[in-house]
């Protein structure tokens, strides 16, 4: 069953991926959205790995593999297209916007917080330090996404136009965080957390292009 799993979530990830080099590789698009795409490519490969490891060795085994890597890539893309250039056109650094850096931190401070359950229960051993490093991106991209989900919009609705991506990749977050902790509980709870992330991957690119589209508005 994880096998099946591992295999419907690489399917989704690579219809939303090979939809996304569709629509904003063939023509001149911008950098943000193709970095996007680049990130969901990067998911793709690493569930495509997990599925292989399973298909051969007949489990995912603990600690650090290749798959990891495509994950950490994944949440680096956007991390990086959020960062930078985006980020400072809705926040210029001035003491304005210090109550939603904050607000912000509560995003990352729940991955933490997830991690350290893990810890908890667990103890530290290669799994959950592999864990904390996938961890680490997770949470550094979410910090944007939860910025730009509360900072107030600016000119022609630039930020408004990405919440609903920004709420996704958000959610997406979290799912992959839950889907780790919950591998104790009844297999159920599993294919409940990887559903609704087969579920954020196929939406992920239409709901970017819808809000990209705005910008032309």
């Amino acid at each position: 069953m994880y096998l099946y799993l591992s295999f419907a979530l690489t399917i989704c990830a690579g219809i939303s991926f090979g939809y996304g080099l569709f629509r904003f590789f063939k023509d001149k698009s911008a950098l943000y959205v193709q970095m996007i795409v680049f990130g969901i490519g990067c998911a793709m490969l690493g569930r495509l790995f997990e599925s292989l490891l399973i298909l051969v060795k007949g489990e995912l085994t603990g600690g650090f593999h290749v798959g990891m890597l495509g994950i950490i890539g994944s949440f680096l893309f956007f991390f990086s297209a959020n960062f930078g250039q985006m980020d400072s056109l809705v926040d210029d650094g001035s003491p304005k916007f210090r109550k939603v850096r904050i607000i912000a931190l509560a995003a990352p401070l729940v991955v933490a917080a997830c991690w350290i359950l893990i810890v908890s229960l667990e103890g530290f051993n290669e799994a959950t330090i592999s864990l904390g490093v996938v961890a680490l991106f997770v949470a550094l991209a979410s910090y944007y996404h939860l910025k730009h989900l509360i900072i107030e919009d600016v000119s022609f609705g630039l930020i408004r136009s990405l919440r609903g991506y920004n709420l996704l990749s958000l959610v997406y977050a979290l799912l992959c965080m839950l889907e780790v902790m919950v591998e104790g509980l009844p297999f159920f709870v599993t294919v409940i957390v990887c559903v609704l992330e087969c579920g954020v991957l196929l939406v992920f690119v239409p709901v970017l292009e819808r809000g990209v589209k705005k910008w032309t508005i």
